[in-house]
């Protein structure tokens, strides 16, 4: 008799666990919010359902809100989700809108997004901050006031799967004093004011061939790496198009490396490549340590001024299997005011007015190189096997 009645009460209590996983919070009729803050209890989850009031404020290990069928949390002109110091949070399949900032993460906090879609908040879509990070798949960040997502304050956000932050009023994605890193990822910024930022001694990493970055058809530039900032590509592949400023930047001290078979596609901007201000492109691939055959690469056709542009103390500089492909720009390669570029294994032909113009104190190591018409000045020093001689 004492064994039917613990096991009658196993199955009651197992019954009633399975109720509780499965139930749904309406939220026509009960508040979100309130049944998070009133949670407690480490590694729980909530699904839910309708349209939420935030804000949401999550101060529990290991909380999961999942949204069942058609389920939004609307800020109301407030912060929409906010995670505070705690880890192993869970967010998906749900959207968040009307905030003054849509989902933020602070103070340590650690969490995954999934499914979830990020819009017309005031000011940030979502925002990791004060040494908190984010593992981000399958996430729509969109017109929201300021940023679609913010990294700051020595944070870190992995994307993966997929990625979009459209229309947001300034950058699609900035990283400012932080660290991201892409990771079997295809990654979009497109149609914000600025694409991607990469700022402040911030780092970027593309770690897989699988992963492509798009930044196209902002209002200024596609991606830019500036103010001491590093971005390595470790076999990504890189586009920027229709960005009327610059397709990619580097500026101020910062540097971008495509190693192991990278590309970098810059169409149809006003100058494909930018690099100024004492930066530092790199262009490389040694297959016998990065375990990639082929050439890491770096394609700018059509667009309106420059293929490449190099000046202002900065550097560009091709090794081993690297290559640069500039055709049908206005001008295909630009050094200037004491530029040093080495190119190797590259064919810059078909430009409008010039296909190499070098000036002002430019210091040139050109080798197996393919071109067409060049200028070069008295200040400007070359070697290697080009055939280039300055003046001319």
């Amino acid at each position: 008799m004492r064994l039917r009645t613990i096991l009658l009460g196993a199955f009651i209590f197992l019954t009633t666990a399975s109720v509780w996983a499965t139930d749904v919070l309406d939220c026509s009729n009960k508040s979100l919010a309130a049944a998070v803050a009133s949670n407690k209890e480490k590694n729980q989850t909530i699904n839910f359902t309708g349209t939420c009031e935030g804000p949401i404020v999550i101060t529990t290990e290991g909380l999961t809100l999942n949204g069942v069928g058609e389920a939004i949390i609307d800020g109301g002109g407030e912060g929409a989700v906010r995670i505070t110091g705690v880890g192993n949070v869970l967010l998906s399949n749900f959207v968040v809108r009307d905030g003054d900032w849509g989902i933020a993460a602070i103070n340590g906090a650690h969490l995954t997004v999934s499914g979830v879609e990020v819009h017309a908040n005031a000011g940030f879509g979502i925002t990791i901050q004060t040494g908190s990070s984010a593992i981000l798949s399958n996430v729509a960040t969109h017109h929201n006031g300021v940023h679609g997502l913010d990294i700051q304050t020595g944070s870190a956000a992995t994307l993966t799967d997929t990625f979009s932050a459209s229309n947001n009023r300034v950058f699609g994605i900035n990283v400012n004093g932080s660290s991201i890193t892409f990771s079997r990822v295809t990654a979009s910024a497109n149609a914000n004011a600025v694409g991607i930022q990469i700022a402040t001694s911030s780092n970027a990493f593309i770690n897989d061939s699988i992963s492509v970055i798009n930044a196209n058809n902002n209002l200024a530039t596609g991606l830019t790496v500036v103010s001491g900032a590093h971005m390595v590509s470790f076999g990504g592949t890189i586009n920027v198009s229709g960005n009327p400023a610059n397709g990619v930047s580097v500026n101020s001290k910062s540097g971008l490396d495509l190693d192991a078979g990278s590309v970098l596609n810059s169409f149809n901007n006003g100058s494909g490549v930018l690099v100024q201000q004492n930066s530092v492109m790199t262009i490389f691939n040694t297959p016998q340590f990065s375990g990639v055959p082929g050439f890491s690469t770096l394609n700018a056709h059509n667009n309106t001024l420059n293929g490449v542009r190099v000046l202002n103390g900065a550097t560009l500089t091709m090794t081993n299997q690297a290559r640069l492909m500039s055709n049908q720009n206005l001008t295909g390669f630009v050094a200037d005011n004491g530029a040093g570029v080495t190119i190797v294994n590259s064919t810059i032909t078909g430009n409008t007015a010039s296909d190499i113009q070098l000036t002002f104190g430019t210091r040139a190591d050109l080798r197996t190189l393919v071109f067409g018409a060049y200028s070069c000045d008295a200040t400007v020093l070359v070697r290697g096997t080009s055939g280039i001689v300055c003046p001319h």
